[in-house]
C-alpha cells in the first residue's frame, strides 16, 4: 500500500460567515476534520483573497456569504431549503480536490457539514481489503461524491420539558447534527436564563417554541365563564411578564383534553375546548398580532368529534398528540392497532390539508412519572453540569436498550405514519432522555426519516447506525 504522506496532501477550510448557524457549521467541520489529520488544519475566510491552488479545499457556507462558493456553477444548483455535499477535482488545481459543503441558508450549511462528517466520511474511510480495515482520511485522494438534499418535512422538532435539558448548548448542537430545526420547551415557570438559552438554539438554526398551561392539569369547571376569564387573564399575564420579550419564535399550549373521557362537567370536551382556545387565543392575537400559537391537542378526548375541532381559529396551529399506536404511544413496543391509528391520522390531517397542523410523536425515553413533581419556581435551564449528566446517563441505560430494540422492530410503522402526514410539523417527545449526551439511535432514526423518503427501511437502519455520532444503547 502507498505510504501515508501529508507533505503535499493538505487540506484547508475556506469559510464564509463565522456568525450564527454558519459559524457553528464551520466550527463543527473544523472539529471533525482536525481529528483526522496530524497537522494544524488551516482555515481562511473566502473574502480574504486566499490561495486556491496547491492545497485541497473544504469550501463551506452559502452563496451569499462565501464568494468563492458563489462563483462556482454548483451554487446555482442548490435546492431551496436544501444543501449540497460534493467531493470533486479542484477547479483551481487539478492535482487537488474540493469538498463543497454548501447550504441554501446558514442552517442548511450546518446540515451539509453534518452530512459530510456523518455520512460521507464513513464511506470514504472504507477499504476493499481486510487489512487495514479502514483507510486514513485526507491523506490521499478522497472518493468522489455528490449529494443534493432537501428535507421531506419542513419543520422537524423535539418536544421536551425545560428541566430535562441539562446542557442547552450541547442539546442544541446534537439537534443540529441530526438535521432538526425546532424545539418546544415546556416550563411551569420561565427559566431565569431563557433569553440566553433561546440564543443558543437560534445559533444552531433551531426555532424555539415555549410551552405552558392554558388549563392543562388545573382544577377547572369548564362550564364556568369565571374560570375561563381567570385562565385567560393568567395566560396573558404570564406571556407578558415572562415570555413576550424572550426572543422565542412562538408559543405552545395545552388545555383540558388529556383524558379518555369525551365529557367534562357535563359538557363535550371537543366543543368546549374550541370555545376556550378561540377565546384565549383571540385575546392573545389581539394583543400580539402575528404570534405563532400552537394548540397541543390530545386526540383521546376529541377523536369522535373532529367536526368541532375543525372550528379552531385557523390562525392557531393544531399539534396532535395521543393518536393511537406507536409512533404516538409512549412505548415503542406499543405497535398494535396500526390501522385505527392511521385512519385517525388521515382524519385529523384532512382538517387542514394545506398545513397549519403538526404531531407530537412518542416512543422515546420519557419521564419517570412516579417521581415527577412540577417545578416550584424559576430555575436556570441547561446548566446542570457533568455530574448530573453522568448520573442520568447511567439511570436511563436500560430504558434506551428497550426503546432501541422496538424502534428496530417497528421502524416501518413509523415511516408509514409519516406518509399519512403531508405538510405536518413533526415533533418527537424526547423528555429526560439526555440528548445532550448522545445522538441516540432511536432519535437519529426519527430524525433521519424526516429527510430521506426514498431509501428503504433497511438502508436507513444501516446508514444511521454507521454514523460516527450515533450512539446505540
Amino acid at each position: 500500500m502507498d505510504r501515508v504522506s501529508y507533505g503535499q496532501d493538505r487540506w484547508k477550510i475556506l469559510c464564509g460567515s463565522l456568525d450564527g448557524p454558519e459559524g457553528n457549521a464551520v466550527r463543527l467541520l473544523y472539529e471533525g476534520m482536525s481529528v483526522e489529520v496530524p497537522y494544524v488544519l488551516a482555515a481562511e475566510r473566502a473574502d480574504a483573497s486566499p490561495a486556491l491552488s496547491g492545497i485541497s479545499l473544504a469550501i463551506v457556507g452559502t452563496p451569499a456569504t462565501n464568494p468563492v462558493l458563489a462563483a462556482l456553477p454548483q451554487a446555482k444548483e442548490l435546492p431551496a431549503d436544501g444543501y449540497l455535499v460534493e467531493l470533486t477535482a479542484s477547479p483551481f488545481d487539478p492535482e487537488r480536490q474540493v469538498a463543497l459543503l454548501a447550504g441554501s441558508s446558514p442552517a442548511q450549511t450546518l446540515y451539509a457539514v453534518s452530512h459530510f462528517l456523518e455520512e460521507y466520511l464513513p464511506d470514504a474511510r472504507q477499504n476493499s481489503e481486510h487489512h487495514p480495515y479502514f483507510l486514513p482520511l485526507f491523506s490521499r485522494r478522497m472518493p468522489e461524491y455528490r449529494q443534493l438534499m432537501r428535507p421531506a418535512f419542513a419543520e422537524r422538532g423535539i418536544w421536551t420539558w425545560g428541566h430535562c435539558i441539562y446542557d442547552s448548548e450541547r442539546f442544541a448542537k446534537n439537534m443540529a447534527r441530526l438535521g432538526l430545526n425546532a424545539v418546544t420547551i415546556w416550563n411551569d415557570y420561565a427559566p431565569l436564563n431563557l433569553r440566553q438559552v433561546i440564543g443558543q438554539f437560534h445559533s444552531y438554526g433551531i426555532r424555539v417554541y415555549l410551552g405552558y398551561s392554558w388549563g392543562w392539569e388545573e382544577e377547572l369547571d369548564i362550564s364556568s365563564k369565571a374560570d375561563l376569564e381567570r385562565v385567560k387573564s393568567a395566560v396573558l399575564s404570564a406571556y407578558e411578564q415572562s415570555y413576550a420579550d424572550a426572543g422565542a419564535d412562538g408559543l405552545y399550549f395545552q388545555s383540558f383534553t388529556e383524558t379518555s373521557e369525551e365529557y367534562l362537567n357535563g359538557l363535550p370536551i371537543a366543543e368546549t375546548v374550541v370555545s376556550w382556545v378561540n377565546e384565549v387565543g383571540g385575546a392573545m392575537l389581539a394583543r400580539w398580532p402575528g404570534l405563532d400559537l400552537r394548540f397541543g391537542l390530545h386526540a383521546t378526548s376529541v377523536k369522535n368529534r373532529l367536526d368541532a375541532i375543525a372550528r379552531v381559529d385557523p390562525r392557531i396551529s393544531i399539534h396532535w398528540e395521543d393518536c393511537g399506536a406507536f409512533p404516538y404511544e409512549y412505548f415503542s413496543r406499543a405497535a398494535a392497532g396500526k390501522e385505527e391509528m392511521l385512519a385517525l391520522t388521515d382524519r385529523m390531517a384532512s382538517l387542514r390539508p394545506e398545513g397549519g397542523y403538526g404531531v407530537v410523536l412518542k416512543g422515546q425515553v420519557c419521564l419517570d412519572w412516579s417521581v415527577f413533581e412540577n417545578q416550584k419556581g424559576p430555575f436556570l435551564l441547561g446548566c446542570a453540569g457533568e455530574g448530573k449528566i453522568a448520573a442520568r446517563k447511567q439511570a436511563i441505560a436500560a430504558q434506551w436498550h428497550d426503546v432501541q430494540g422496538y424502534w428496530l422492530q417497528n421502524f416501518g410503522q413509523y415511516r408509514e405514519t409519516l406518509r399519512h402526514l403531508p405538510g405536518a410539523a413533526v415533533y418527537a417527545l424526547v423528555e429526560d432522555a439526555l440528548l445532550e449526551a448522545a445522538c441516540w439511535y432511536p432519535v437519529a432514526l426519527y430524525a433521519g426519516a424526516l429527510w430521506q423518503t426514498d431509501a428503504s427501511d433497511a438502508e436507513l437502519l444501516c446508514r444511521i447506525a454507521r454514523r460516527p455520532g450515533t450512539v446505540m444503547a
